[in-house]
């Protein structure tokens, strides 16, 4: 009969194994991640809730909700003028704010994480600029005046980063 694994074998072992060599997707990716960071300028995502509505009443415009309208809107303008590589736009189902749509999130590592509420699709030229200075800030923040006009006091989510 086989005598169970320690806890400590196991440990050992895995941490013995942590060296072991990555695919060069992952190792390319993390150095630039370090190349970014050591440049000020870590990289970051912006997050468009795809499925926010346009009021409770009328949920959706010829079949697509307000979050996809804006979604779009932030598309032409980056197929316009693209986004830098340490940029990167995702399309989300559901950023936790149903109650005052249409939501947008800034996330980044080693950053303030931030969400603005109450947006529309005429707001696309705007979250773009505001994702440019969030990604260019050391900590997430953005300060007053490089905030874009039209989202100044829109911001309804502002979590410390992790760590």
């Amino acid at each position: 009969m086989a005598r169970p694994k320690s806890g400590k074998r196991r440990a050992a072992r895995s941490r013995a194994g942590a060296g072991k060599a990555r695919p060069a997707a992952a190792k390319r990716a993390a150095r630039a991640g370090r190349a970014a960071k050591s440049r000020g300028t870590a990289p970051a995502t912006f997050y468009v809730c795809r499925s926010c509505v346009w009021s409770e009443s009328a949920r959706e415009r010829d079949g697509k909700r307000q979050g996809t309208f804006l979604l779009e809107a932030v598309h032409e303008l980056i197929d316009a003028e693209p986004l830098p590589e340490t940029l990167n736009l995702r399309a989300v189902y559901c950023l936790n704010g149903c109650k005052s749509p249409c939501n947008v999130g800034f996330r980044a590592a080693g950053k303030h994480h931030v969400r603005f509420s109450h947006l529309t699709p005429e707001y696309a030229a705007e979250v773009i600029a505001y994702a440019r200075a969030y990604q260019a800030s050391a900590t997430g923040e953005v300060s007053e005046d490089e905030t874009p006009a039209a989202m100044r006091g829109k911001m309804t989510v502002r979590t410390p980063p992790i760590g």
